[in-house]
Order: C-alpha cells, then structure tokens, then sequence
C-alpha cells in the first residue's frame, strides 16, 4: 500500500480560522481552530483540502471507500480500459490468510495455497477471454476483491474528520483502518494539529457504540 499527499491547501489551520473568524466578523486566531472544533462547529473545516494519491489497495478497500459521499472525490483505475493480461494483476492478501498455520490444511492445502490458486485461477481465465475477443470491460467480470487499484482522494478535512471516526476504530476492516491511519500520517507532516483530530469515533463519544467493543473504552 502506498499513500501520498500530492496537494493540499496552503496553511490548511489559517485557512480554517480565516473562514471560522468570518462567520462571527472577528480577528482570525490560532486559538479559534480548537474551539470550533471543540464546540461542532465544523463547516469551516470545509475549507482546507488535502488530494491523495493511493495504490496498492484492493478493490475490496476502495468499494468501501467510495462510499462517503459528502465532501469528498474521487478517480480510481478503470477496469474496463486496463488490460491485465501481459504482468497479470497484482492482488493483496489479508493477514488472515497469509499468516495462517499452515497445519491447517482443506484436502492437504493451506489457506495459502487455496488463495494463490484461486488468484492463478482468475487469472487464467481473464486471459482465456480476452484472447477469445471477449471485451476487456466484460472480462474483467472475473477478477476478484483482491485485485490491487490505484485511485486518486481528494477530501475536505470535515470529511476526513468523519471517515477517520469510522475507519480508525478497532472494528473497521484492517486494510482500510491501515489507509486511513496512512493518510492521518500524512496530515501530521503538514498540520500535526489537523492529524491530532483525526480519532475513532470513541474518542468522540467518550463511549464505545459497538455491540462488539474493542474493550479500549468503556461502553457507557
């Protein structure tokens, strides 16, 4: 997985605070970014951007991704236009599979090899149709989760705030905590302030609304 801040606004904390002060008619201070933050009042936050660049995630991840909507963009690899038949398609493998005992096998394979089988299997078969003539675009039916995309993030840091609520928490799948937790990282080489708000949603809620809590934070 791969992550880069390509762009952002410039000084996204001043931009914050000059949006903030002009809602109230007031002087622009440091110390207004904290408290709008603070106090919910979060649509100044609207005016700080930062624009992502992101590869080696699989398709699983960025269909989970592209499902916040408000405040944020998005350009991902086509499948239809991309052709895998010549290097074949890079996949990623969850933890659970790759770190699997390997004493544990279904008819003598570990979770390894029936992975890898089934990515060879995919494969093979998105081969056999494009030199059949089928379209890549239909082709491409037969690619699985796994297989790697790039897909380029532009996101307002209200948005982000509200996606980090989601995916930072314990329970969020473990490839898209790990992007997010990448994109916070990012945020702290230019505003540590900014990525310091970036918390799972008991952070927020001073709570765990989980049935299935990680234990970190009380429930109540």
């Amino acid at each position: 997985m791969q992550v880069k801040l390509i762009n952002y606004t410039p000084n996204p904390e001043q931009a914050i605070v000059q949006a903030a002060a002009n809602c109230w008619q007031s002087v622009p201070r440091e110390e207004i970014l904290d408290h709008i933050i603070q106090a919910g009042h979060w649509t100044p936050l609207e005016f700080a951007t930062f624009n992502f660049e992101i590869s080696g995630v699989s398709r699983a991840l960025t269909h989970q991704l592209v499902r916040k909507r408000v405040g944020v963009a998005f350009a991902q690899e086509s499948q239809r236009h991309v052709k895998y038949n010549e290097d074949g398609f890079q996949y990623v493998t969850p933890p659970s599979i790759e770190n699997h005992p390997k004493h544990f096998t279904y008819c003598g394979a570990p979770a390894q090899i029936i992975y890898k089988r089934a990515m060879m299997a995919a494969q093979a078969a998105y081969e056999q149709l494009i030199e059949l003539g089928v379209p890549t675009e239909d082709a491409r039916f037969v690619l699985p989760n796994a297989c790697c995309s790039s897909i380029h993030v532009s996101i307002n840091y209200h948005a982000l705030i509200d996606l980090a609520k989601e995916r930072l928490c314990s329970r969020a799948q473990w490839e898209i905590r790990e992007l997010v937790g990448r994109m916070k990282d990012a945020v702290k080489e230019v505003s540590p302030k900014l990525a310091g708000y970036l918390q799972p949603k008991c952070y927020w809620l001073q709570r765990c609304p989980e049935i299935k809590s990680c234990g970190k934070v009380d429930k109540k």
